[in-house]
């Protein structure tokens, strides 16, 4: 009977452990080297509201548990709007034009240079992205296609494993003009047109309005435009239109806003992809 409780009593205190450890396990981005369009934004935007930002590296396919759970409170990252995301999170209003495109390697640029042509191709995506909607929406999702960050979709082109990586248009075309083994890569035809947003907790209407607020003085002077020739992002930037709903909101609604304001910053949960949000 003893050695049943002792037993039961170490399997609680590794559960506990277990728990505890996941808890605290959060590794936050170095403010320091990270960099993009977004990382760029949205410090600008911290820095108007008057509190510090941490960037944490999330699991693209677990975003809204993210931010249910409160691990985050914010995705700022090339999010794209979709209309069954707004169902389950705030989204602002677009910042960003973007594309989904096919990507292949240089050598099978003639042979998947259409649809039709793609018919019978192993496709990939990241999970969880617009990518994947629009692949499962027209039947070119397999069981083993998806993957964890669209670097990890365009790997398996380089590879071999994959014919065809679905990925943004803005990845595409900074990795593959650029010096890195992507460069051996191509974008072939365009699937989509969409913008990107910024999401928050179903609910938490005063924080994104704050946010929606600052970019809004950011774009009037100046800023927004600077950020955007960094990257070369100008003719991708969406003027927010924003008008702030602040007074109209009750005591209740800004809790969410005057929470950020007690621990002094706010998270944002992020993968690593340039333009967007990446380091050297």
């Amino acid at each position: 009977m003893k050695k049943k409780i002792i037993v039961a009593l170490l399997l609680c205190l590794i559960t506990l452990t277990s728990v505890f450890a996941f808890a605290g396990c959060e590794k936050y981005l170095n403010n320091e080297t990270l960099k993009g369009y977004d990382v760029d934004l949205a410090k600008a935007v911290a820095q108007e509201l008057g509190v510090e930002i941490k960037f944490l590296e999330i699991n693209w396919n677990k975003k809204i548990i993210e931010l249910n759970s409160g691990n985050i409170d914010l995705i700022w990252n090339g999010m794209t709007i979709l209309d069954s995301l707004k169902t389950e999170m705030e989204i602002s209003n677009p910042y960003m034009s973007n594309k989904q495109v096919c990507v292949v390697k240089k050598e099978n640029a003639s042979k998947y240079n259409s649809l039709d042509a793609m018919k019978g191709a192993n496709f990939t995506y990241e999970l969880g992205s617009s990518a994947e909607t629009w692949a499962i929406n027209n039947g070119f999702a397999g069981e083993f296609s998806g993957k964890d960050t669209q670097m990890m979709a365009m790997t398996d082109v380089l590879s071999g494993s994959s014919d065809v990586a679905v990925v943004d248009l803005l990845l595409a075309n900074f990795y593959t003009t650029s010096n890195s083994s992507f460069a051996n890569l191509t974008p072939t035809i365009t699937l989509t047109e969409e913008s990107y947003g910024i999401g928050a907790k179903k609910g938490n209407v005063a924080l994104m309005d704050k946010i929606c607020t600052a970019i809004m003085k950011l774009q009037e002077n100046g800023t927004v435009n600077e950020i955007a020739k960094k990257y070369g992002l100008e003719e991708r930037v969406i003027d927010l239109n924003y008008t702030s709903k602040w007074d109209s909101l009750t005591d209740e609604d800004k809790a969410n806003w005057n929470k950020i304001q007690e621990k002094g910053y706010f998270v944002v949960g992020c993968t690593i992809y340039a333009p967007m949000t990446y380091t050297d």
